[in-house]
């Protein structure tokens, strides 16, 4: 029965974890994009103000 439960906790452990690694790497991959549209727009600005 013990090792029953040893295996259950251990399962439940690993899921927790890969939720928590899956969350974090959205996390890091909308910051990402938000700071590449960010030096996109700083570009676009940029420009127009080197035409004007």
């Amino acid at each position: 029965m013990k090792e029953i439960i040893d295996t259950i906790v251990f399962v439940l452990f690993i899921v927790m974890l890969a939720f928590f690694i899956i969350g974090f790497n959205k996390q890091q991959i909308k910051k990402h994009t938000d700071k590449l549209k960010e030096i996109e727009k700083r570009k676009e600005e940029n420009d127009k103000t080197t035409i004007d």
